[in-house]
């Protein structure tokens, strides 16, 4: 019983994503994802690694992502502790976009199921991922936040905000 109220409370406070996605909004999930799967096995610095995608965020996320990726414990005392892309701390095999909300002005919301586990050893059970994704000036779908659904449900942008205001 307390589970299906919680399963209803999280059902009214995410909009429903089963409709057809724009291609745009594809393209940006498929391929920043085509990147995390590749940049798993790389050595690169994580902060150079991420301003290869810089594209595909909205500016503001953007710097935020960038801040939170150059804060370190020794210096800093916090530091970003886990993958933003699949809400995990273990590896991402892949990401499939499950479905869309219908447009609101320059905005959408897609639902991203994420594979991730242990290197070599997919865990079987996809993260839940909510993404805005707002439309620029040319038209092109920019990532403007990240709502996680699985275990505490939370956002990415006030999270990242809040540990960047606790290193001031």
């Amino acid at each position: 019983m307390l589970t299906q109220l919680a399963t209803s409370l999280i059902a009214m406070a995410v909009p429903a994503t089963t409709g057809t996605c724009p291609q745009g909004v594809i393209e940006q999930l498929d391929g920043l994802y085509r990147w995390q799967v590749q940049r798993m096995d790389s050595n690169e610095d994580r902060v150079k690694a991420l301003s290869s995608q810089r594209q595909r965020f909205t500016p503001s996320l953007f710097r935020l992502l960038m801040e939170a990726r150059q804060l370190t414990p020794s210096r800093d005392g916090r530091f970003l502790d886990f993958d933003v892309f699949s809400n995990t701390q273990v590896a991402t095999f892949g990401a499939k976009v499950s479905g869309c909300s219908a447009e609101k002005g320059n905005s959408i919301e897609a639902r991203v199921d994420v594979e991730a586990g242990l290197t070599g050893r997919p865990s079987g059970t996809p993260r839940r991922l909510l993404y805005e994704l707002n439309r620029d000036g040319k038209g092109n779908w920019r990532i403007n936040n990240i709502t996680y659904l699985d275990g505490k449900v939370f956002q990415l942008r006030p999270f990242l905000q809040e540990l960047l205001q606790s290193t001031s």
